[in-house]
């Protein structure tokens, strides 16, 4: 795997071989993918050149029951998590069939995102790669190899920079692109044992060297921006409907809790691993300003921590909230939900629901007075589609504190397919192909800050720094209970795999495991 700019293409950019994905003997393997018949080239014209294949890469989930519980040992690999465990957050999946909602939503996406891309000029197919069920990464990237692919474009489905959100698929793709090269073959079976073989290794699969770059965060794109206002303001008619004025209602931005060590990692500073610990609390931490590096969209001091991109994006939405709903301001506060972890790590708060507890007394968690709203409406603008983190968080333990305090509740709908939303990430897509072809690139940012490196830099999103009350090591992959082993920046902007520390679970109460995006 790499991760820099590429010298600028030939008049065509040769695939080794015609890319026609032999699916039909694993068609769970990449559900929905249709390479077949795609060109040998794919001509210089082509706004993706010179990839020949995007991922779709995300946390991944389970589709059936049977599936839940190695999809858990997988997601809680080497802490020694006990099954007794697992079958008592399993109940979550079970109350929705024992299916995520996270492979419905990535199979929309790709199909929008396929769509769109014909419709500028690409020709490039989009498959589906999960972290931690079918199609695993390396599965995906198998097929594209076998099919020809050489060169594969990585669209993770997460927003906003972090360790988590950003580093940590990374490390994935190199991984699985060291598999292939050693010739694995990247399958798999049903439980996390034979999962855990074939992720060091496994027969029937050529050696082949396969470069896979991965997109910027784009937290701060114009179409995240309006597809969020839109899903607000909607959710403020439901409340309309029930009679709840919207100068009455208040506004609770949701997005995943993260250690506050891997949130001081968000935004290094040149003089220790981490920001200061104001960055923990919120404040934009980035560091001074320096010569513009190469494939970086803006210089690095641009880079702001985890909650600062939220703030950032809060920033701007909520003054559109309010302008579109003809207001002259609109009571607005970040929260977070998913926590996990031990019980002695630090995550960033103040959870939703001790959010909704607080307003619904006249306060927020902070102690601070707040009127008493006549609603809410709670918008996960840090996540981009449903899954079950968002039904199960939200519109499950969330509305149901909503109405034990008799407090009118409505879910704005996450960015999903909107079609400003699939076209930014259209236009990141290219940004990307661009610098690969060794093009410069200015993006916009709408939130004054970023817009973020296009190609990673050495001190991107590590996983955190010694923080009061946490382990240096908590890797949070936003699935609750997925604290992972921390990583070591190497040069270059690749990363090596540091010493796991085993971590116990909190209790039920306070966490669930679930996948991130």
């Amino acid at each position: 795997m790499t991760d820099t700019a590429a010298p600028v293409p030939g008049p065509t950019q040769e695939a080794p071989a015609r890319l026609d994905a032999r699916l039909d003997a694993r068609p769970d393997t990449l559900p929905g993918a249709d390479l077949g018949g795609a060109p040998a080239s794919v001509p210089a014209l082509d706004p993706l050149a010179p990839y020949d294949a995007i991922l779709l890469q995300s946390y991944g989930g389970p589709r059936r029951p049977e599936d839940v519980l190695p999809f858990m040992r997988n997601a809680t690999a080497g802490r020694g998590v006990p099954d007794s465990r697992l079958l008592e957050v399993s109940g979550h999946y079970q109350g929705f069939g024992g299916a995520s909602p996270i492979n419905a939503r990535n199979a929309e996406l790709r199909d929008a995102l396929q769509a769109r891309l014909a419709e500028r000029g690409s020709t490039l197919p989009i498959v589906v790669g999960n972290r931690n069920w079918h199609p695993f990464v390396s599965q995906a990237l198998r097929e594209l190899a076998d099919a020809g692919a050489r060169r594969v474009l990585a669209l993770p489905t997460a927003a906003f920079g972090s360790y988590s959100g950003c580093r940590q698929y990374r490390e994935d793709l190199a991984g699985a692109a060291a598999l292939l090269a050693a010739g694995a073959d990247g399958s798999t079976g049903d439980g996390f044992e034979a999962d855990a073989a074939a992720r060091v290794g496994g027969e029937g699969g050529a050696p082949v060297d396969l470069t896979v770059d991965k997109t910027r965060p784009y937290y701060n794109t114009p179409g995240l921006l309006e597809a969020n206002v839109d899903a607000i303001v909607e959710a403020y008619g439901a409340l309309a409907e029930q009679g709840v004025a919207a100068a009455d209602v208040r506004l609770v931005l949701v997005t995943h809790s993260i250690p506050l060590g891997m949130e001081v990692g968000s935004a290094p500073t040149p003089e220790s691993d981490g920001a200061s610990e104001s960055a923990g609390a919120g404040q934009p931490a980035g560091r001074p300003a320096g010569p513009r590096e190469p494939g970086v969209a803006a210089d690095l001091s641009t880079e702001v921590s985890y909650v600062a991109q939220h703030r950032a994006l809060a920033a701007v939405l909520v003054p559109e909230v309010a302008r579109r709903l003809g207001l002259e301001e609109v009571e607005s506060d970040l929260v977070y939900c998913s926590r996990s972890g031990p019980p002695q790590a630090r995550w960033l708060e103040p959870d939703v629901n001790d959010h909704l507890e607080a307003l619904a007394a006249g306060q927020l968690t902070d102690g601070s007075p707040a009127d008493r709203p006549g609603g809410v409406v709670v918008a996960p603008f840090g996540f981009i589609s449903d899954h079950m983190e968002v039904v199960f968080d939200l519109d499950t333990e969330a509305a149901q504190t909503a109405r034990d305090l008799g407090m009118p509740y409505a879910r704005a709908a996450t960015v999903g397919t909107h079609p400003a939303f699939v076209d930014s990430l259209v236009d990141i897509l290219i940004e990307r192909a661009a610098v690969a072809r060794g093009e410069d690139v200015h993006p916009a940012s709408t939130t004054g800050v970023g817009p973020f490196h296009t190609v990673c830099p050495p001190s991107c999103c590590r996983s955190g720094a010694h923080h009061p009350g946490q382990h240096s090591h908590h890797g949070a992959d936003g699935a609750a209970h997925e604290s992972a082993a921390g990583h070591q920046p190497a040069a270059g902007g690749s990363c090596r795999p540091a010493s796991a520390e085993p971590e116990s679970l909190k209790p039920a109460s306070c966490g669930r495991m679930k996948e991130k995006r």
